[in-house]
């Protein structure tokens, strides 16, 4: 492994990191620089989760060190998430191809920036509007789904969890970010066995991605603590924009 390759593993699974708690949507860099590598399409896919299972550990431990962290919805929230993710990876891992990438993140992107501008009053909230009582039967339905595509490609998982739990769930955006990664990290280690099974990591790439996602991880919980609703909201928005334009005209084009 050569001297670029590193710092390009190292930088982009920093700014992954970042990213990913800030708002989401980090593998949407990391996937197309494993791409860049020579990387096929799965293998970019599961190899991936190396990095995201490091930069959530990080996290998450620090979320719940400064008790921003609901553990107990947490745990019962990640039953229908988990679920849905041993069913997408497995399917990704048999039939998943670059432009089934492309196309699944590129609508998913496009969802996401709809959904921005949906009750804006609800993203921008300072204080959690409701107290958790349970897990309805709409909700796990919407989660088990949610989780399968978790599963199937991960990238911009997050956004999705995000959005149901601002928009549905009444959570405000750092008790938000928390969550979602405490339900991502939930489902990264039952999607890694499948790929493992598959053979579809690169363990040296995604460890030195993973040391670098670490590090954005930890800053990104700083940055989210620090920053308020509002700029949190434009920052997801601008990096959703970027994220489609990149694959518009990058991947697609």
């Amino acid at each position: 492994m050569d001297f670029v390759t590193v710092i390009s593993l190292l930088m982009a699974g920093m700014i992954c990191g970042i990213v990913n708690v800030i708002g989401g949507g980090g593998s949407l860099l990391a996937l197309p620089v494993l791409l860049a590598l020579g990387l096929p399409a799965g293998v970019a896919n599961g190899t991936n989760r190396i990095a995201i299972l490091l930069q959530d550990i990080v996290a998450v431990t620090t979320f719940h060190k400064q008790k921003q962290l609901p553990l107990r919805e947490g745990f019962i929230l990640s039953v229908p998430v988990i679920i849905g993710a041993m069913v997408g990876a497995w399917l990704a891992a048999e039939y998943l191809t670059e432009t089934i990438l492309n196309i699944v993140i590129l609508l998913l992107t496009v969802l996401m920036i709809a959904a921005l501008f949906f009750q804006p009053d609800k993203w921008t909230r300072i204080k959690n509007s409701i107290v958790f009582r349970g897990l309805t039967v709409s909700n796990f339905i919407l989660l088990f789904f949610i989780g399968f595509y978790g599963g199937f490609i991960q990238a911009g998982f997050t956004y999705l969890v995000l959005a149901v739990l601002v928009l549905r769930m009444g959570h405000n955006m750092v008790t938000g970010d928390a969550l979602k990664l405490f339900l991502n990290l939930m489902i990264i280690p039952v999607a890694l066995i499948i790929f493992i099974y598959h053979a579809q990591i690169v363990w040296n790439y995604g460890l030195l991605m993973g040391v670098g996602s670490a590090v954005g991880g930890y800053w990104g919980v700083k940055f989210v603590r620090t920053w308020s609703p509002v700029f949190i909201r434009s920052i997801l928005l601008i990096l959703l924009v970027l994220s489609a334009l990149y694959i518009i005209f990058f991947r697609m084009i």
